[in-house]
């Protein structure tokens, strides 16, 4: 059975085309049927019939051509048993129905079309001659399932799984002429396929996420080209709480991550009007702080140097890093914490402010540091040299040079004066 049911692990190729498959259908919907009885098959497109002709098909070979939709078996006989296909305007060959017309006293009828898991699954035992058959049982790869499953007439599984699929069969006590006869049906492959694969939920970046970059996920399933009309709805989780959905759209999308989106994350699909639902493996992501870097000091005054008693300002920033960043300063030497916040103020600089400054800048992650930058305080004396006394010496030199050129000038008047005397 596991042939006649294949995993839907990918679809095939032929999905993928704007050409829809035709759908074939038998009423009654038994895939076997007794000699001398009839059945209607029906070939359902994406254009109404009558335009082109429909195309029938029995075991591969042209079987007839009708302006409708629909080709009827009247009075069937042995060699109609076989394999139908039709080619409906508009649409590709069809999915195959087996026909079986049996000869047999009792039969097991199951449905000629595919049952998908979460449907209903009827299948019934006929005798050849009406009403003379008595005790009626059913049976799945050798065990007997009638007490769970049947009825007077029928047996049905209200909601069937795929692992039911297997090989059926019924027996049931005939009654023949003044005897009863136990009659066994033939064995038959019931198979319930996959309405949609089980899906699963791909990253577009790798498992771990840098924060404030892009998260993109897709849930990824295939749904049956044999029910190409069903409605999947996909659902988001994170740790087990609902993000999107339920919604049509497969894909699920957060423009800036955060620390906060990490966790462990599926998704779910259901089909619509049924009962199915499918979740996938979960799948852990996470999120890291893009790392801080291109950590730089500023100073003012400039360069560092500062007379005594004015105000000197340290500025602290990035370059990269995400999250809420903290500062911290510190002068080379001390392991007492001087500040917090990206400025550090001394409003009013002495000369042991003198020395190496540094900030460290942290998200959480790795701490990143500053280079260090020399402050320099300039003292008072200092100053007073440069500012005052050196305008007073240059007086007073400027007063001795005036002196001396007086003296000079009275030297030259005196003797300009005892010449002319002589």
């Amino acid at each position: 059975c596991a042939d006649l049911c294949p995993a839907l692990t990918s679809p095939p190729a032929w999905t993928f085309t704007a050409t829809e498959m035709a759908l074939l259908t038998m009423d009654p919907p038994w895939s076997t049927i007794f000699r001398g009885e009839s059945v209607t098959l029906r070939c359902r497109g994406s254009q109404p019939s009558g335009q082109q002709p429909t195309t029938w098909y029995h075991n591969d070979k042209i079987l007839a051509r009708t302006d409708t939709d629909t080709y009827r078996i009247t009075n069937a006989r042995q060699k109609q048993t076989g394999r139908y296909k039709c080619q409906s305007p508009g649409s590709v060959s069809s999915n195959p129905i087996t026909l079986i017309v049996s000869y047999d006293w009792l039969i097991l009828q199951v449905p000629s079309h595919a049952v998908f898991e979460g449907e209903l699954l009827c299948m019934q035992c006929r005798g050849w001659e009406p009403g003379s058959m008595t005790s009626v049982q059913y049976f799945r790869d050798g065990a007997d399932i009638t007490t769970r499953y049947a009825s007077d007439k029928q047996l049905c599984i209200p909601r069937a799984e795929t692992h039911q699929s297997g090989r059926y069969r019924c027996t049931g006590q005939m009654n023949s002429f003044l005897s009863v006869i136990k009659r066994e049906s033939q064995e038959l492959h019931v198979c319930i396929r996959e309405l949609f694969s089980s899906p699963v939920l791909r990253v577009a970046s790798s498992a771990e996420t840098l924060e404030g970059s892009p998260l993109n996920l897709s849930c990824v399933t295939h749904l049956s080209p044999h029910s190409p009309h069903t409605i999947l709805w996909y659902l988001f989780y994170r740790n087990g709480t609902v993000l999107q959905g339920p919604k049509t759209a497969s894909k699920y999308h957060v423009p800036m991550v955060e620390l906060a989106d990490a966790g462990s994350y599926f998704c779910e699909v259901r089909a619509e009007n049924s009962s199915i639902w499918k979740q996938s493996a979960q799948v852990p992501i996470a999120v890291r702080r893009v790392p801080i870097s291109g950590v730089s000091l500023d100073v003012q005054p400039h360069e560092g140097q500062v007379m005594e008693g004015q105000r000197l300002v340290l500025s602290c920033s990035v370059a990269a890093g995400t999250g809420s960043i903290s500062f911290s300063w510190h002068r080379e030497g001390s392991a007492e914490v001087l500040g917090k916040g990206t400025r550090y103020e001394i409003l009013s600089a002495q000369r042991d402010d003198d020395g190496q400054y540094y900030c460290v800048a942290s998200n959480g992650d790795v701490p990143a540091q500053s280079p260090r930058l020399q402050v320099t305080v300039v003292g008072v004396s200092s100053v007073f040299y440069c500012h005052i006394r050196a305008p007073l010496l240059l007086a007073a030199l400027a007063s001795l040079l005036s002196g001396l050129v007086a003296v000079h000038v009275l030297t030259a008047g005196s003797k300009d004066l005892k010449g002319v005397k002589q």
